[in-house]
C-alpha cells in the first residue's frame, strides 16, 4: 500500500503521529497511507455488512415463515411441562446438528395447539441467521404449487419438485390435514423421495400420531426418513390456544 502511494503521490515532510509513517501529498492535502488503507477497509466492511443484511432479508423472505411466527424463537417458547421442555430441547439440538453440517430428519406429531409450528419456525429462524436456506410450507400448499405448475408456460412438475428439493431444510407443516386426495399426496411424497435422494433433511409436522404417519408415508418412505437419522417428537399435551398447556 505504501509503495503504491509513493509511486502515485509525492512524499510530504510530515509524519502520521498514529502510525509513525511519512505522509504523502494528495493535492492540497497530506494523508497517511495507513490511515487511508484503514478508511478503505472500514468502507469495505460497511459495504459487506449491507450486503450481508440484504442477503439475510432475502433468505427470510424466501423461507415464507408465516407472519404470526415472524418473531417465534426458542427463547419465547413457553415450556412448562416435561413434554414441552423435551420438544424444545430436541428442536434446539436439531438446529445445532444442522449448523454443524449433520443431515437428519425430524418429525413432530401430536395435537393441535401444542406449539409445533412455533418450534419449527424457531428452528427456521435460527438456521436462516446462520446462512442456511430454509423453506416453510404446508403440505396442502406444496401439493397445490406442484399440481398447478403445468398451467404455467415456464414451469413444470419437475421444476416445482426441484424447488422444494433444492432448499437446505424443508419444513413441511400440516401433513395429513388437507392433502388427502391421492394424487396430491403422491406429489408430496415425490418431494420427500427427491429430498432423500439429494440427502436433504426434512422437518415434517403433523397432527397424526406416529403410527398413523408410518402407515400414511408407507414402509419405503418411512424407512428413508430414518436412514440418515430421525428424531421423533410427540406433542400430546393440551391445546395452549384455548388455555391449555398441561
Amino acid at each position: 500500500m505504501n509503495a503504491k502511494f509513493s509511486m502515485s503521490f509525492q512524499q510530504a515532510k510530515s509524519f502520521c503521529t498514529e502510525h509513525n509513517v511519512q505522509k504523502v501529498q494528495a493535492g492540497p492535502n497530506q494523508i497517511c497511507p495507513e490511515c487511508a488503507k484503514n478508511l478503505v477497509n472500514q468502507k469495505n466492511q460497511e459495504h459487506q455488512k449491507t450486503v450481508d443484511q440484504k442477503v439475510r432479508e432475502l433468505h427470510f423472505a424466501g423461507a415464507m415463515i408465516p407472519n404470526r411466527h415472524a418473531e417465534s424463537g426458542f427463547k419465547n417458547y413457553i415450556a412448562k411441562i416435561s413434554g414441552q421442555k423435551n420438544a424444545l430441547a430436541e428442536c434446539i439440538g436439531f438446529s445445532k446438528s444442522m449448523i454443524a453440517g449433520q443431515k437428519r430428519n425430524l418429525i413432530m406429531s401430536g395435537k393441535t395447539g401444542t406449539g409445533k409450528t412455533h418450534l419449527s419456525c424457531a428452528t427456521a429462524r435460527t438456521l436462516l441467521n446462520k446462512g442456511i436456506y430454509v423453506r416453510y410450507i404446508t403440505s396442502e400448499d406444496m401439493a397445490n404449487d406442484i399440481a398447478n405448475a403445468w398451467k404455467k408456460a415456464d414451469d413444470s412438475e419437475a421444476n416445482a419438485i426441484h424447488r422444494f428439493t433444492d432448499t437446505d431444510l424443508l419444513i413441511l407443516d400440516e401433513y395429513g390435514l388437507h392433502d388427502r386426495h391421492e394424487n396430491r399426496l403422491q406429489l408430496v411424497h415425490k418431494v420427500l423421495y427427491a429430498r432423500y435422494d439429494a440427502k436433504k433433511p426434512t422437518m415434517l409436522i403433523s397432527n397424526l400420531t406416529v403410527q398413523q404417519l408410518k402407515e400414511d408415508l408407507g414402509d419405503r418412505l418411512w424407512s428413508r426418513f430414518q436412514h440418515d437419522g430421525l428424531t421423533v417428537v410427540e406433542c400430546n399435551w393440551a391445546d395452549s390456544r384455548v388455555g391449555g398447556g398441561v
